[in-house]
């Protein structure tokens, strides 16, 4: 068994690696050396939209936080990784903060089932054995599988998560989906909104900003959201430079490539980008990361508009689901037929990270609580709206 030395953090490795029984684990814990355990990934991976290579790059080129990827080596399997970061009290958490909400391990299908059947008790004994410099190991929103794949960092204590994600299938095209969701009264609001637009001067739906056209429209939607999360007394998660960077940097990329990653879609009436939303276009599944639209032309619903056109598109280009991501609104319900519950992993590594993850366990517990109950929740928004301190709570909700 191969021991790790004892160091400072100022003399600590880039990358430093542990054998326990049935899995070799490293932790890279420099920016250069988590970019090359990307680098190093095979092209035949599977992973969510949230763990790609444009994705991860993306986020260590602008991310404040301190890396530390892990790779896992089964016995008879390759490498998993495992993207984490520091947070907060002494935390590693999946890299993206609250922006990465589907989350999975990296690595070949076969190489992830060799680390699930290696088992809990190898897994955390490897975790604990690199000593990755953290009280405890978070994993929050979790997928429960991945292209049939099931996640390896779902324990049988994993809590669900306090959000459902909510999607649709887009089997049998547009028509079959609208026959699903109240067809009629679907397409008569959209002629409604229609008709309403057309004594503007009528509109134009951009399936895809190009990419000459993606910061511009990307600081537009950004400061449009900051609008609504003040009205709203929500804590904008948006507003942080890097953060602001990351979503630039992503989606402009996401745009020069084929097939295209990352998509902007607009609604544009009068010279103005009236509607934005922001997806993840991922093995067949288009996701909703963030939309908004301009509060001035609030009576004509646009952001409504921009979701039934996208949703027609997505479905005339042969995805195969619609995703509205993290998140139980009421617009969302209205076409969703596909309710996901995520799963939560917290692994302490020492005294502190027991007693974090109790804390963590029974806070997440009482929010999972207070949203199934409507008047509870909607009390809740009232009070947040009405107290501006009470939106800091939604920073990490």
């Amino acid at each position: 068994m191969a021991e790790v030395q004892t160091m400072t953090a100022m003399s600590a490795p880039a990358s430093r690696s542990r054998h326990v029984e049935g899995v070799r684990v490293s932790v890279h814990a420099t920016r250069d050396s988590a970019l090359a355990a990307v680098d190093a990934l095979p092209a035949d991976i599977i992973c969510s939209g949230y763990q790609t290579p444009a994705f991860l790059r993306a986020w260590l080129s602008h991310s404040p936080h301190q890396p530390a990827f892990i790779t896992l080596t089964p016995e008879g399997g390759g490498p998993v990784l495992l993207p984490l970061e520091r947070v907060g009290s002494n935390a590693l958490v999946y890299v993206g903060e609250r922006h990465a909400n589907g989350n999975f391990p990296v690595g070949r299908a076969r190489d992830i089932e060799a680390l699930a059947a290696a088992g809990e008790a190898a897994i955390v004994a490897a975790l604990c054995a690199a000593r990755p410099d953290a009280h405890a190991i978070v994993l929050e929103r979790q997928l429960p599988e991945c292209r049939g794949v099931a996640n390896p960092f779902i324990f049988e204590t994993s809590a669900v998560s306090p959000n459902p994600a909510l999607s649709l299938s887009l089997d049998g095209g547009f028509d079959a989906v609208l026959s699903r969701h109240s067809a009629k009264r679907k397409r008569k609001r959209f002629r409604s909104q229609e008709r309403d637009l057309e004594q503007l001067g009528g509109y134009t739906f951009v399936p895809m900003v190009e990419a000459d056209k993606v910061e511009e429209t990307m600081r537009r939607c950004l400061a449009l959201k900051a609008v609504h999360f003040e009205t709203a007394g929500i804590h904008d998660v948006f507003a942080e430079e890097h953060v602001q960077a990351f979503f630039s940097d992503l989606f402009l990329e996401g745009a020069r490539t084929e097939p295209h990653s990352h998509v902007l879609k607009t609604i544009e009436a009068e010279g103005k980008q009236i509607a934005i939303s922001a997806c993840t276009c991922h093995e067949g599944r288009v996701t909703v990361e963030f939309s908004t639209y301009d509060p001035a032309y609030r009576d004509y619903s646009p952001g409504d508009m921009l979701f039934f056109l996208s949703i027609r598109e997505a479905a005339e280009n042969g995805r195969e689901i619609y995703d509205f991501g993290v998140g139980d609104e009421l617009f969302k319900r209205n076409w969703c037929e596909i309710e996901t519950w995520q799963r939560d992993t917290i692994i302490p590594l020492s005294a502190r990270g027991r007693a974090f993850a109790a804390s963590k366990s029974v806070r997440n517990a009482l929010v999972r609580s207070l949203k199934r109950n409507k008047k509870l929740w909607g009390t809740a928004k009232r009070i947040r709206r009405a107290v501006p301190i009470m939106r800091l709570g939604d920073k990490h909700s």
